[in-house]
C-alpha cells in the first residue's frame, strides 16, 4: 500500500509538472457573464502573452486599447497584440471565448506552409471582424474555440501541438472572412502585390538556396527593379531579406529541435556543415553551437524572446 501511495504521488508530481507551467504558451477560457461585467486583460498577462483572440458569441463587449475603443456586438470577432493596457469589457448577459497566446505559439500555428508570409502579415494586424448569426463561420469559430478550451481544461499528449492547428484554424478563417485587397492596400501603398509575391516565393524557396536573381527572373522583372522595390518598402535589398529568412529558420531549429547543425545544414540548403557554419556567424555574429547553448540556458519565459521574422512592410 506504502509503494502504491508513493507511485500515485510521483505520478501527480510529474504531471504537475508538465500542465502546470509557470510560462504556459497559452491560456483560454469560456467567458459567460451573468450580471456583472467581465474584464478580461492584465498588465500581468501582456508580460507572458503577445496576442489575443476574442470571439464574442452573444451580446456586447468594448474593448479598449492604444488606439482607442471598439464597440462589439455578438456574434464578432477581436485579434490583435495583447498590450499592457489592452482591456476587453464584456456586458453582463454575454457569453464567448478569450485566448491569449505567446509568439512562440503564433510562429508555430503559421508554420512554414507557402501561405506562411501572408498569414503572418494577417496575423501582425487588428482584425474586428462581425458576422450574421446565420453565418456558417460563427458555428465553426464557435466549435474551433471550444476545442481549445477543452485543450485548456484537459490537457495531455501534445496539447500545445493541438491548440497551434486551432490557432491556425481561427486565423485562416478570418482571412478568408476580410477583404484581403483593401487591408493590403490601405497598409502599405505602392509596390505592395510585387513585395507580396516576392514573399511568398521567398518563404517557398529560401531553402533551396535561390539568388536574389533567382526570384526576378520569376517574378518576371529584373533585379534592380526588384531591389529598387525592396529597399524603397523595406529599407533591405532583396539578399539580405532572403539571409535573414534562413537566418530565422536556423534560429528557431537550433533552439527548438535537437537536430545536428549538419542536419539542419542540409534541411536549409546547405551543401555542408561549415558551409552554414560559415553564414551563420557571419550573420549572427556567433557560431551555431554558441546560439544553441545560450538559448539552452534560458528560462521558458526567456525562449518567448526570438525574435520574429517581421522585417517586411
Amino acid at each position: 500500500m506504502g509503494i502504491y501511495c508513493y507511485y500515485m504521488g510521483v505520478i501527480a508530481f510529474m504531471r504537475s509538472k508538465v500542465y502546470e507551467s509557470p510560462a504556459p504558451h497559452f491560456r483560454a477560457a469560456r467567458i459567460e457573464t451573468a450580471l456583472q461585467e467581465k474584464v478580461l486583460g492584465t498588465r500581468s498577462a501582456a508580460d507572458m502573452y503577445s496576442r489575443f483572440a476574442f470571439f464574442l458569441d452573444s451580446g456586447h463587449a468594448l474593448a479598449q486599447g492604444p488606439s482607442g475603443e471598439i464597440e462589439l456586438s455578438g456574434p464578432a470577432v477581436h485579434w490583435g497584440t495583447l498590450r499592457a493596457e489592452t482591456r476587453i469589457r464584456v456586458d453582463p448577459g454575454s457569453s464567448g471565448y478569450y485566448l491569449f497566446l505567446s509568439e512562440r505559439l503564433l510562429d508555430d500555428a503559421i508554420g512554414i506552409v507557402a501561405e506562411a508570409t501572408e498569414l503572418r502579415l494577417f496575423a501582425e494586424q487588428t482584425v474586428v471582424a462581425s458576422f450574421d448569426r446565420r453565418d456558417e463561420i460563427v458555428s465553426r469559430l464557435d466549435m474551433v474555440f471550444a476545442r481549445v478550451v477543452h485543450e485548456t481544461l484537459r490537457p495531455e499528449f501534445g496539447t500545445e501541438i493541438a491548440v497551434s492547428a486551432y490557432v491556425r484554424l481561427i486565423l485562416v478563417l478570418l482571412w478568408r472572412s476580410t477583404d484581403r485587397e483593401e487591408n493590403a492596400h490601405d497598409a502599405t501603398g505602392h509596390g505592395r502585390r510585387q513585395i507580396n509575391r516576392f514573399r511568398n516565393l521567398v518563404e517557398a524557396h529560401f531553402r533551396a538556396r535561390w539568388s536574389a536573381r533567382d526570384y526576378a527572373e520569376t517574378l518576371g522583372m529584373s533585379y534592380d527593379r526588384l531591389h529598387d522595390l525592396c529597399v524603397r518598402s523595406v529599407g533591405k535589398p532583396p539578399g539580405q531579406l532572403i539571409r535573414e529568412r534562413g537566418l530565422h529558420e536556423a534560429r528557431v531549429l537550433l533552439q527548438r529541435t535537437t537536430l545536428s547543425a549538419e542536419r539542419i545544414a542540409a534541411m536549409l540548403g546547405f551543401s555542408s556543415a561549415s558551409q552554414f557554419n560559415h553564414f551563420f556567424k557571419s550573420m549572427a555574429k556567433e557560431t551555431p553551437g554558441g546560439f544553441r547553448k545560450r538559448a539552452t540556458d534560458r528560462s521558458d519565459r526567456e525562449e518567448d524572446t526570438l525574435p520574429s521574422f517581421s522585417d517586411w512592410p
